[in-house]
Order: C-alpha cells, then structure tokens, then sequence
C-alpha cells in the first residue's frame, strides 16, 4: 500500500530522516514509534505529499505522492498531531464541508456524511456545534475528515495525545473498525501503550533512522530468541518441589512464591514443551503455566539504542 524508497529529508545541517526504505502492505495497522524529534512526524508528512523529499520517493498504491500529487492524495487521509476545527459549524456541515473539499459526488455527500458520523460514533452529536464537543470528540472528528473521501490510506501523527484513557479506548475501536473495513493504517506515537493491544506491525526510529521494522511477533520471536524467556507458573502443593525440579535442570533463576511464580528458561517452543511434560511426569500438579510476552514497549527498549522518550 504504502512504498518509501531510499527517503531522506535535511534541513541546512539538521538530517531529520535518512535513507528510510519501507513497505507496508494493504491491511496493516503499522505503528511508528520513537522519542519525539526521531523523524516520525517528517516522514508522515512526506508521505502524504505536505513536505518534498530532499531524497527518494514515496507511493502509495503505486502512485509516487510528489509527481502526481493530487492522484495520490485522494487515496490519502492524514490528521496532524495539531489540527484545526472549524467551532461555528455543526458536526454534519464539517463534514459536509470537507466532502466538497474533497470533490466527492454532490448528490452522494449526504448519505456519506451520515455514514461516517455512524462509523466515528458521533451520531448523537451530528447537529451539535463543534466548539461544544470534547476532546476525544473533536479526535473523532477529525479522523471522520480524514476518512470522508474512503482513502486506501490513513496517516495519524501522535492520534492519542492529550487524550483521557476512556477517550484512548475508543480511539483504539475506531481504528480497528477502519481497518476492518479496509483502510491500510499508520500511527505514529511516543506513548507505547497507545499501540500495544492493536498494531499489526511497528517501526522503531531514532534520529530520523529506521532501526528496526517488522511485525510485532517477529519482533518478540527476534528479542525472544536472544534472552530467557519469563514463564508464569501456578501449582498445588509445597513450593519446595517446584524449586529442586527447577535446579536439577539448570534453572537457577526463579523466583517461588506459595503456588505461583516465575522462572528464566532459555530455549525454543519446543524445548518448553518438553520442561511442561517432565513437570507433569515429576507429579508437579500444575494449575496454570505460561510465557509472558514482551510489550511493545519492552521490545522499544531492547530494539531501539533505549534513548529516554
């Protein structure tokens, strides 16, 4: 969906973002992560045809965005981090406003208009004013002007900031609704929890460089494969037990508490398969047993140079 080819962006001495090639493919909910000045709301922009490369290029959907700009932008929904309202318009004339903008067939914008505000959940407030509306309302909003025209595309630089947690969940939904639906999604973000439950895919930048880029679970698998890995343990029965299996093979670091703790076990899906069986063969009445993964942000921490956010 989305194809940067060797991007890069200067301003006099300053390099905001270097030789950056990507792909993201239709259908991911990619989020690009990184401390704030790491680039990401540069390549965002660039992306979407608001600043010109110094270097490469971009497209989307095969269109390169800077030769033919308004091909490409019609398949393109961007919300900045800061984005203006209009406050003396009601929440259906916004985006009936932004409809025409966009071009859209006249005798198709109301049904479209009415569609949108259904999909955002602002249906209770399509003849409110705009200045009227809170914070994650007005978020809605503007992610409904970036979504009135379908675009293939949908770009949101920093969505969640300054957003209550209540707000934050429902932006979560909203973004998945549109990606069911069918929009490809980039995120940018320096809050990490932000995009744990719902990114197919991340990016982490530092310094206007792509360190490291793939799906989440490749990722956890990538880190995974270098540490121990953490596995969650519930018993009946003295803890005595668990611990002397746990030395008699080699795991000494554990921590045992009465019927539930943890161990550092390195080793592949398989080699844990195998400790679970002996520990049922051993008489270890096990009541629950499994690996904790790593969060987004702990992969962050171990993928990135761990640069403070």
């Amino acid at each position: 969906m989305i194809r940067l080819e060797n991007l890069s962006k200067e301003y006099d001495e300053v390099v905001a973002v270097r030789d950056l090639t990507l792909e993201i493919p239709e259908g991911e909910i990619y989020g690009l992560i990184g401390p704030n000045g790491a680039g990401k709301t540069t390549t965002l922009r660039m992306c979407c045809g608001l600043l010109e490369p110094t270097t490469g290029r971009v497209l989307v959907n095969n269109v390169d965005v800077h030769s033919d700009l308004e091909l490409a932008q019609s398949q393109i929904g961007y919300l900045a981090d800061f984005f203006s309202v209009y406050d003396d318009l009601k929440v259906w004339e916004y985006l009936d406003y932004f409809a025409r903008a966009y071009k859209l067939d006249p005798a198709a914008i109301p049904a479209r208009v009415d569609e949108v505000i259904e999909e955002i959940g602002l249906e209770v407030k399509r003849d409110s004013m705009v200045k009227g509306l809170s914070r994650g309302m007005k978020q809605r909003l503007g992610i409904g002007r970036a979504v009135i025209h379908r675009p293939k595309l949908l770009l949101l630089d920093e969505p969640a900031s300054g957003l209550d947690p209540k707000a934050r969940i429902e932006l979560r939904q909203l973004l998945k609704r549109l990606r069911d639906n069918g929009a490809t999604i980039v995120v940018s973000s320096h809050i990490l929890p932000d995009l744990e439950d719902f990114s197919t895919s991340i990016g982490v930048m530092e310094r206007g460089v792509m360190l490291r880029s793939g799906r989440v679970q490749e990722l956890r698998d990538e880190v995974e494969a270098a540490d121990a890995r953490t596995i969650d343990i519930r018993w009946l029965g003295p803890s005595a037990a668990i611990g002397d299996f746990l030395r008699a093979n080699g795991i000494t670091q554990h921590a045992l508490l009465d019927r539930e703790g943890a161990f550092q076990f390195r080793g592949d899906d398989q080699a844990v398969g195998d400790l679970l069986a002996e520990m049922t063969a051993a008489g270890i009445r096990l009541t629950s047993f499994h690996e904790v993964k790593q969060t987004v942000e702990e992969l962050y921490l171990k993928l990135s140079h761990g640069q403070v956010m």
